[in-house]
């Protein structure tokens, strides 16, 4: 089976079975939340694989669903969905897949914005799905406003340490338009918010098994 890129990375989206600390919030959208998102860090390569949009889906505190873009480079067309304890990371590619069973003790989705090793703890804290949960408890109220384009936006900054993430909104609205990540003063990460749509009604087909996909299970040699 084909290697799997690393949403943590290219997405700021991890699969962190069971690794949310004790006293942190669960992040639990109540309806289903769809997100689109594109890496816009100055420098990227628009061309690049890491530029290309990714979608999420979340509900619940135990359902999400990651959809890349072809990576046709690597060959490698990932998708993961997780429906907890389940989780099956699939190739799209080439139709192979893992399937893997969360252990537990905590079988709660996580998918921080910034999954970035290193990044400090409150800031690993923020989450796809509930950024406003977030913004409410750290930054209440906006640190400036910044024109981007046409759009003139309210930008929220929550510092931990020498890191800094800010979320760029529309003037109330509650929807995020752009999220950035600083270390040390420096832009790390940038991403840009194509699509935000919360409240939508549950759809069950996006958090079952891929089928057409030829798994095997964790812990079994390839």
């Amino acid at each position: 089976m084909k290697r799997y890129s690393v949403l943590a990375l290219a997405l700021g989206v991890a699969l962190l079975c069971g690794s949310r600390s004790v006293d942190a919030a669960v992040c639990a959208p109540k309806a289903l939340v769809h997100i689109v998102v594109t890496a816009v860090t100055p420098g990227i390569n628009p061309a690049s694989f890491e530029a290309q949009p990714r979608e999420l889906y979340r509900m619940g505190d135990d359902k999400m669903r990651i959809e890349e873009a072809l990576d046709a480079a690597n060959g490698i067309h990932g998708l993961i969905v997780n429906a907890e304890p389940n989780i099956w990371m699939v190739n799209l590619h080439d139709g192979t897949g893992r399937h893997i069973v969360d252990p537990g003790p905590s079988l709660n989705v996580v998918a921080p914005i910034f999954g970035i090793q290193g990044v400090a703890p409150k800031i690993a804290g923020l989450e796809f799905g509930c950024e406003v949960d977030f913004l409410s408890a750290n930054a209440p109220t906006p640190s400036r406003t910044e024109q981007v384009g046409a759009s003139r936006l309210e930008v929220y900054r929550v510092v931990d340490g020498t890191d800094a993430v800010e979320i760029l909104e529309r003037p109330g609205t509650g929807t995020p338009s752009f999220a950035r990540y600083y270390q040390q003063g420096k832009l790390i990460l940038s991403l840009r918010y194509d699509l935000y749509a919360t409240g939508l009604p549950m759809d069950p087909s996006l958090f079952v098994r891929p089928s057409g996909v030829r798994y095997t299970e964790a812990g079994t040699p390839n």
